[in-house]
């Protein structure tokens, strides 16, 4: 018998990677947080520029302009 691995690139969407977000618990919506910070220390720029071109793009919703307040409101240091 021939056995084979194949690899198929596969790009989700945002509709697919909010879907696992609101599945994922406490727990693993932190790590993805957490991954994020990791991985936004090797952009060219600060965050802070990519937030920046999130709120001035034109798809960004009301609801989703809700969603960063209230993660923005909620993440403050308490």
């Amino acid at each position: 018998m021939i056995e084979r691995k194949v690899t198929i690139p596969i790009e989700i969407t945002p509709q697919e990677a909010a879907f696992e977000f609101c599945n994922w618990d406490d727990e693993q919506q932190a790590a993805f947080f957490n991954e994020v910070a990791e991985l936004t220390k090797e952009l060219d720029k600060p965050f802070c520029f990519q937030l920046q071109s999130i709120t001035d793009c034109e798809s960004l919703t009301q609801g989703g302009r809700y969603v960063m307040e209230a993660i923005g409101q909620y993440g403050e240091d308490k």
